[in-house]
């Protein structure tokens, strides 16, 4: 080890940077100044631990095993820095997060959980907006939208939450009514607003056509679906997992098993410009340790589910 002063922080952010965008340039971009004052940083931390963090190409850098170490080291310090000054700034006064989410996620998942957020963070205050709707975080009152999409929207940063499967469901008294799915030509289809054509791609990936059920009935949030359902009045399409965490669950089954189907995944997304705003990226960083936490779990229920 060297006995100069450690590196600057301005080195330390142009070599996370380049370790995570695998580029000097693109690093440059981000921290809007030239290439070769990022190259000028990376190469006073290589020297100062004596030890090369990159191999280098003509267009890309990879982190050698000596940076992807320090590389990591440095992840989980400043994260410790920047919800220790997050916890110290709400000891000043409130942070408020404005999060939309879509209403299976918020009852389900978010809300159960928030108590753990306020206890970590007691100084950061929530606001929570139900909606379909897509957000624009140029003009809507949003800082982090939660939003079930096939793929992200260009231009924000987004993080998977979870993956999505359609799972049947319906109440124990129905459920021995129906062995397998073209009995559910005798049963009431409960559908969802926001999905439309949620029946005819399950029905469809079970190999049947042209089944419209006996007779249907048209709600507008998942939720709602889950609730007609529970109460006997149909036969629902529900997420795996984020199901298994509804209050409606205890009063629901899954009829019989059935091909696996795709509904998109979760996605927690905010604008580009708030990639450093310590709050917004202390809720991201929770939001996705809780979703790995509860991994193993949902892997359980969906196996017992059949």
């Amino acid at each position: 080890m060297s006995a100069k002063p450690p590196p600057s922080l301005a080195s330390l952010r142009a070599f996370a940077a380049a370790g995570r965008l695998q580029s000097l340039r693109d690093a440059s971009r981000e921290l809007r100044v030239t290439a070769s004052a990022v190259s000028h940083h990376v190469r006073a931390v290589e020297e100062w631990l004596n030890t090369p963090l990159f191999v280098r190409a003509s267009r890309q850098v990879r982190l050698t095993e000596a940076g992807r170490r320090l590389s990591d080291r440095r992840n989980r310090a400043f994260t410790e820095l920047n919800e220790a000054l997050i916890e110290a700034k709400g000891q000043a006064g409130p942070s408020v997060i404005r999060v939309s989410a879509l209403p299976l996620f918020t009852s389900a998942y978010l809300i159960p959980r928030l108590a753990r957020f306020e206890a970590r963070f007691p100084g950061v205050s929530i606001e929570i907006e139900t909606s379909h709707r897509m957000v624009d975080f140029e003009s809507d009152a949003v800082d982090v939208a939660i939003r079930n999409v096939g793929r992200p929207t260009p231009g924000l940063t987004a993080h998977k939450l979870m993956d999505l499967r359609t799972v049947l469901l319906c109440a124990p008294a129905l459920a021995a009514e129906f062995r397998s799915p073209a009995d559910l030509e005798r049963a009431t289809l409960i559908h969802i607003a926001s999905r439309p054509q949620g029946w005819t791609e399950w029905l469809a990936a079970q190999g049947l056509r042209g089944v419209e059920g006996r007779a249907s009935v048209m709600v507008d949030t998942l939720p709602a679906a889950l609730d007609l359902a529970a109460h006997g009045r149909g036969v629902a399409l529900g997420m795996t997992p984020i199901v298994w965490d509804a209050p409606q669950m205890e009063r629901l089954v899954v009829p019989f098993p059935s091909v696996p189907v795709s509904a998109g995944a979760y996605f927690l997304v905010h604008s580009r410009q708030d990639r450093t705003h310590e709050t917004i990226q202390a809720f991201v960083r929770w939001l996705r340790q809780e979703v790995r936490a509860d991994a193993a779990r949902f892997a359980r229920q969906a196996a017992a589910a059949g």
